[in-house]
């Protein structure tokens, strides 16, 4: 692995490892557009006036979705030893003095409110979190992130994996990245399921130059709030799949196209994006690999029909938002009459 990259992810590793030795409690509080709605926001403010009201040492951090938008304020507690971690429901404002006496205070548990444990040992009242109704049968890939890791904080997805990835394809050509990917199956996940591996090769195989990824974030169904969930959860798998997606087209730049009504997602894509750069994973020579490539993060207006490939492109190339007639396809002739790629957000994650 280059050697920046492996460094970055070895400082990642030993700041995760020390803040869950810190030797206090955690609360770890949901907050995404849906928590919010249900008021996560004033549970957050509770948790501190609790703590001071009752010079509790505990940390106190967010993540992103458990996917439980009917129980929604959700949160963890982790007690200070940290071997066990419990997943709580409906905490609203009002609840918050009674779960931190029941928990930290007197370090137990409060059943009423507990959906189950995350990572220790389960109870006669509260079970396993993998053996709830609602869990069963999941599993996680795109989500693995979601509910133990900070969304704002780019050292937590370094922390469980993130970048390694890149690391690898840093390793291989062009043409071996896109074998990989389409060995692995990786289709669209926007409902054509064409194969990913062979848009990244026309895009690679393309004469013109500088060339284009775009990250179609613009969700248009109403309630269809995938995108927005992995984009408020986990926002540096996207600026990693794209990445590696830029070194198998030898791409220069990507948009992430995404609707100004979701204000938390492009603020924390935004965010995501800033702090890949500070780490010198976007811009110029990205770790001393001679290999460029940035992201601009690019907020639409709404316009349901530039959920469509060619739409979305006029839309940034500054015209209305119109499908265009195809031949020519965005990979001869994309922005700006450049080559371009456009995938969703489930496909480059």
């Amino acid at each position: 692995m280059n050697a920046r990259l492996q460094s970055i992810i070895d400082d990642a590793r030993k700041a995760w490892t020390a803040e869950r030795a810190g030797g206090r409690a955690k609360i770890t509080v949901t907050l995404d557009t849906s928590s919010i709605a249900r008021g996560a926001e004033q549970t957050i403010a509770a948790i501190k006036e609790v703590a001071a009201k009752k010079s509790l040492d505990i940390d106190i951090g967010i993540t992103g979705s458990w996917g439980l938008c009917w129980a929604e304020p959700t949160l963890t507690v982790r007690t200070a030893a940290g071997t066990r971690t419990v997943l709580y429901a409906n905490v609203t404002a009002d609840r918050v003095e009674e779960l931190l006496e029941k928990t930290v205070v007197e370090g137990g548990d409060l059943p009423s409110l507990a959906v189950g444990v995350v990572e220790g040992n389960a109870t006669a009242a509260i079970p396993l979190l993998s053996e709830h109704p609602f869990m069963q049968g999941q599993v996680r890939r795109l989500m693995a992130n979601l509910g133990t890791t900070d969304p704002e904080n780019i050292d937590h997805y370094l922390a469980h994996g993130g970048y390694e990835g890149l690391g690898r394809a840093f390793e291989m050509d062009a043409e071996a990245i896109v074998k990989e990917v389409l060995d692995s199956g990786l289709g669209g996940r926007a409902g054509g399921g064409f194969p990913a591996g062979r848009k990244w090769d026309f895009l690679r195989t393309a004469t013109a130059e500088p060339r284009y990824l775009v990250c179609n974030a613009d969700e248009g169904d109403p309630g269809a709030w995938v995108n927005r969930v992995l984009m408020e959860g986990d926002p540096q798998l996207i600026v990693e799949g794209m990445l590696i997606a830029a070194l198998a087209a030898n791409a220069r730049w990507g948009y992430i196209y995404l609707r100004y009504e979701y204000p938390l997602a492009v603020r924390r894509m935004q965010l995501a994006v800033d702090q890949a750069r500070q780490k010198g994973l976007l811009g110029e020579n990205i770790l001393g690999t001679g290999k460029d490539f940035d992201l601009i993060v690019f907020k639409g207006a709404g316009a349901y029909v530039c959920g469509e490939e060619t739409g979305l492109i006029n839309s940034i190339d500054g015209y209305r938002g119109m499908p265009r007639i195809k031949p020519p396809f965005p990979a001869q002739a994309g922005l700006w009459n450049k080559p371009t790629n456009v995938n969703n957000v489930e496909s480059y994650a």
